[in-house]
């Protein structure tokens, strides 16, 4: 972590002498590790500001509390304001523009926000808040942080508004957390350790399924672990899968189809041929295609289009998931044993593609 966390407080340019606010986002697939960057960033920065303030999954606090419940709980943690349920939804976005922007140097984390009206609604207007604020926004969504900072940047000030893609981990730093999650500092049995290079394999540097992994092998010998890995092959961990179902939740019908038939049958594949074909099916795949790529469910390189093992994972559990054990049922197929099955037992429905 350490030298990510250097580089978000370099984009955060805390000792700037010329900088009135800055806002970062921080953007990722699921699982990346957003919150545990923006965690560990406040942590080690909070102590510079007059008032501070982390929103852990801002999203949820707005789907059970809309926007009030969001501006209470900052008013509460940054401002240590009381008794404020005697106020109306007009009284509390005052407070929040009275005290905000009273002077005073705020750090505010909006973590996991999945709607730019979460952002819109807030009464937080960075261009009034005091010299030296800053705002940090995580989120699996990077169009929400492009239309928010384009509207910064519409005002005089240059520069305000930066976004941070998280990475995976590399080779070592994946090995590492792996190993500190599976032996616990216990001593290491050489045969655990030559399957480590397998589990890795699986796992795809992703820090969530490797902690989740990581967690389930401690304790347990190597036979067992070549048995979990071999399940977990084919039937993911559902912890994982949770995270990940939340960025497929947020997608139009048409958008979802597009992921699901880039997880089944296109990963790989030259992004303008898989755009062909999907304007063929009516599925608009120009803007379809940028949204599953903003939302971090695919990449684009080399004009090819390429997608997260868990992903594909996920995207081919959907397609199943009423019908496991009937592929005939499901809405695709993409294995040679499943259709061939399908085709010899006559049970194809009209669905499948």
């Amino acid at each position: 972590m350490q030298p990510r966390i250097e580089e978000l407080e370099q984009l955060l340019k805390l000792s700037s002498e010329d900088d009135d606010f800055r806002v970062l986002g921080i953007w990722g697939m699921g699982g990346v590790g957003k919150t545990t960057h923006a965690t560990v960033l406040y942590d080690r920065i909070s102590y510079q500001f007059d008032a501070c303030c982390f929103i852990n999954n801002t999203s949820k606090i707005y789907m059970d509390g809309g926007v009030v419940a969001v501006q209470k709980q900052i008013l509460r943690q940054a401002l240590e304001e009381r008794n404020l349920d005697s106020y109306d939804t007009c009284e509390i976005a005052g407070i929040m523009i009275n005290r905000l922007h009273s002077g005073i140097k705020v750090l505010l984390v909006l973590d996991n926000v999945d709607q730019l009206e979460q952002l819109q609604e807030l009464a937080v207007n960075p261009k009034l808040l005091c010299r030296g604020s800053r705002i940090i926004i995580t989120t699996r969504d990077e169009h929400i942080l492009r239309v928010y900072g384009a509207d910064i940047e519409k005002f005089p000030k240059l520069n305000a508004f930066t976004i941070y893609k998280v990475p995976l981990l590399n080779s070592n730093d994946a090995c590492e957390l792996f190993r500190r999650k599976a032996f616990n500092g216990e001593e290491q049995s050489s045969s655990c350790v030559e399957l480590i290079p397998e589990v890795l394999k699986y796992a795809q540097h992703l820090p969530l399924a490797i902690r989740v992994v990581g967690s389930f092998f401690c304790t347990r010998d190597a036979t067992q672990w070549r048995d979990a890995l071999d399940r977990l092959r084919n039937n993911p961990d559902s912890k994982i899968m949770d995270v990940l179902q939340m960025s497929v939740d947020g997608l139009q019908h048409e958008e979802k189809e597009i992921f699901l038939h880039v997880a089944c049958f296109f990963k790989g594949e030259r992004e303008d041929y898989v755009k062909r074909i999907l304007h063929a099916c009516g599925l608009h795949p120009h803007i379809g295609i940028q949204r599953i790529l903003e939302k971090s469910l695919i990449t684009i390189e080399n004009q090819e289009i390429h997608m997260h093992d868990m992903l594909q994972k996920l995207g081919e559990k959907i397609v199943r998931h009423q019908f496991p054990e009937d592929p005939g049922s499901w809405s695709r197929l993409w294995q040679y044993h499943d259709f061939y099955q399908v085709l010899t037992t006559e049970t194809v429905t009209n669905y499948v593609s």
